[in-house]
């Protein structure tokens, strides 16, 4: 009779720890903490500088300005405030989320009439292939509906019409080899030389200018 009353009770406490985990579900809310690395820039050129603060605190007593950026830096990752104050006192703020161990670059952009947001988008570190470079592009620049094209030195096109807040895929590169880009419909090319690159080195590169002739590429070195 014991041995039945035990069994019975063994029985009915795996049916009550059965039902405990069973309703307990996963709280969707719930934000996964853990750390992502994250560099800001200021792709403004009408304000001259940016003061920066994250969650209301100030970043730095250094000011960005236009096309300056800041070295990557650890956050605990989950939705954070990121906010701009420019020397007019005019604030840009959004709230970002960021995913655990994924490195971003976040911008301060702004639209043809001047209002202005913060984008952000995942950088990839992982290696390089053996004597490239490896890049991606992004235009920040809202003036040319027709795009950007970007090509290496010998012509090979591998960015045809890049729209405004667009990214592309990233691209391996010969690294002493020059990149020409122009406005989609333009005579006027430029180049980006080759000294701005090396070999097992990772590069954002993004686009400012109001017309085909201002239309900037700035290198940022993500490695």
């Amino acid at each position: 009779m014991k041995r039945h009353s035990a069994l019975f009770f063994i029985l009915f406490a795996c049916l009550i720890l059965t039902s405990l985990f069973s309703c307990k579900k996963a709280d969707p809310n719930v934000e996964v903490k853990g750390e992502s690395k994250v560099k800001l820039v200021n792709a403004i050129q009408a304000n001259a500088v940016q003061d920066i603060f994250i969650d209301d605190e100030k970043l730095s007593n250094s000011a960005l300005a236009f096309s300056e950026s800041t070295d990557y830096m650890k956050l605990v990752s989950g939705s954070r405030d990121i906010k701009f104050i420019g020397d007019n006192h005019v604030e840009t703020k959004a709230s970002i989320k960021y995913t655990p161990s994924i490195t971003y670059t976040t911008f301060l952009i702004s639209n043809r009439s001047g209002a202005k947001e913060i984008v952000s988008y995942e950088d990839n570190l992982s290696n390089t292939e053996s004597g490239k470079a490896k890049i991606k592009l992004i235009s920040l620049t809202p003036y040319f509906t027709t795009g950007i094209n970007v090509s290496v030195q010998a012509g090979t096109l591998f960015v045809n019409g890049l729209q405004y807040k667009e990214s592309s895929t990233y691209f391996s590169v010969d690294a002493d080899l020059n990149l020409r880009y122009n406005v989609v419909g333009s005579g006027t090319v430029k180049t980006i030389d080759n000294s701005n690159f090396q070999a097992g080195k990772i590069y954002t590169i993004w686009f400012s200018g109001n017309t085909a002739a201002s239309l900037t590429a700035h290198v940022i070195t993500d490695n």
